[in-house]
């Protein structure tokens, strides 16, 4: 028979009519993408279950190196020096915290009595003649509203005026008797008394009307202020059941947090016994065909993102000692606590910057005091915590990332701030801690897959990688 028989056209039916849409390599890439997108989603939304596993999984990656160091001696397997690991750490973190929880409670508790006593209030109060004359009538509303004076009944608050205004009584006398000289009469002794207490009774009565309305009018202005900015009225009520919301959602946090803190050292024992079958177990998912060269970008991969964590880690620690020594010496109040936990905020990048106006803040309130002004010069006030911040980011950019750290993420500052920026605001912190590892690897997978490719695609050395047709 000819080609051009029916016969013919049965047999040259096209396979591609019998392929189902997920054999399609591109829909199948598709698809991978979609899955490992909803993948990450699944893990954000359930950030409660998954933020242990993930940082008690990340703590085991961390610590493997020393684990697996101490598991070379004969006699000390996996679960015993993983059982050492958490109980010399254990106990390291209960010393410091127990130490940093006294510094703060006594210091918590002096800002405490300062508050109570008024002393906080006065040297706020006298820090607003330094502002600006726009701000200060806002300033002086602002902490009207924060800092109320206790005003339990109206007649009381006038008497305390009133005494205030009160002339001394030798003035008082010498006032009446300029007033009634010339016009005493024997006679009318009685009535001349009688009307000096009325007149007495009504000027204090137009006092006390002056004073009402002043008052008034304060609590309408306060009241105008707190609808223009959108507080409203205080409701007792509802402030004692938010306080008592309050005081069990701390509770319940502090259930939340200690759960977890348990669960980490939980996950991380069981995740460090078992590491290397986990790393196994990765390694048997990756093909024959492409095991080597999969391997060889994981390897980079993990030393980028085991050089970054933990040298962030140490960098940090690092860092927030130094802070504290140096904004102690600047006389900064609660100098440790303020040091430390900006030390932790640097260990996402950049992100440390935001200790620096709290020093400087607290360094310009607690050194004035109210009539005899600041303590030192403004102008050291603003510069000596300035110093040493810049100091120890001097100290971090070139002594200690280089050395602990190391070049090994090869990513500019440029890239790395806008890979933190991205990931706070994809995901917040969850983010913004996994910015930078991932836009190392990423970049290595640009680098050592992407890259190459195209190269050989311009100069006409691979195929086009993406056809419209047969050539």
């Amino acid at each position: 028979m000819g080609n051009g028989s029916p016969e013919s056209h049965d047999v040259k039916t096209p396979a591609l009519a019998k392929l189902h849409i997920w054999q399609f390599q591109a829909v199948r890439d598709v698809l991978l993408v979609i899955a490992l997108i909803a993948l990450v989603w699944l893990g954000y939304a359930m950030r409660s279950i998954t933020v242990p596993l993930l940082v008690a999984l990340l703590l085991a990656y961390l610590f493997e190196p020393f684990v697996a160091w101490l598991t070379r001696h004969p006699k000390i397997s996996r679960p015993v020096a993983v059982g050492g690991l958490l109980a010399t750490v254990g106990t390291i973190l209960v010393v410091i915290v127990l130490f940093v929880t006294s510094v703060l409670v006594n210091e918590t508790t002096k800002l405490i009595n300062e508050i109570r006593e008024g002393r906080m209030q006065e040297r706020l109060v006298a820090l607003q003649e330094f502002l600006p004359e726009a701000q200060q009538e806002q300033f002086e509303q602002w902490f009207n509203w924060l800092l109320p004076e206790p005003v339990t009944d109206e007649d009381a608050a006038i008497d305390e005026l009133l005494g205030q205004w009160t002339l001394p009584e030798n003035e008082v006398e010498a006032d009446d008797e300029d007033a009634a000289e010339g016009e005493v009469d024997e006679q009318h002794d009685a009535d001349d008394e009688a009307g000096e207490e009325i007149q007495e009774r009504l000027t204090e009565e137009h006092l006390r009307a002056i004073v009402r309305d002043e008052l008034r009018q304060r609590e309408a202005e306060e009241d105008q202020f707190a609808t223009d900015t959108g507080w409203g009225p205080l409701n007792w009520f509802g402030m004692a059941r938010g306080g008592a919301g309050a005081v069990l959602s701390f509770i319940g946090g502090l259930i939340t947090i200690g759960f977890i803190l348990f669960l980490i050292p939980f996950y991380f024992f069981f995740f460090s016994i078992s590491f290397p079958k986990i790393t196994e177990f990765g390694r048997s998912l990756v093909p024959d065909k492409r095991k080597s060269r999969a391997l060889d970008l994981l390897g980079k991969m993990d030393r980028v993102i085991a050089a970054f964590v933990r040298g962030q880690i140490t960098i940090g620690l690092i860092m927030g000692v130094l802070f504290a020594i140096g904004w102690s010496l600047c006389g900064v109040p609660y100098a440790i606590v303020i040091g430390l936990v900006t030390g932790i905020f640097c260990i996402v990048p950049y992100l440390g910057v935001i200790g620096l106006p709290v020093a400087v803040g607290m360094l310009l309130a607690y050194s004035f005091e109210p009539g005899t002004g600041f303590a030192m010069p403004v102008w050291q006030i603003l510069l000596f915590p300035t110093l040493v911040y810049t100091a120890v980011q001097l100290l971090e950019s070139y002594v200690l990332t280089p050395t602990i750290a190391g070049k090994v993420t090869n990513l500019d500052p440029v890239t790395i701030v806008v890979a933190v920026l991205a990931g706070g605001s994809l995901m917040g912190i969850y983010g913004m801690l996994l910015a930078v590892p991932t836009a190392a690897c990423l970049k290595i997978l640009i680098r050592e897959v992407v890259l190459p490719k195209v190269r050989a695609w311009t100069k006409g050395e691979a195929a086009d990688p993406l056809p419209i047709g047969d050539e």
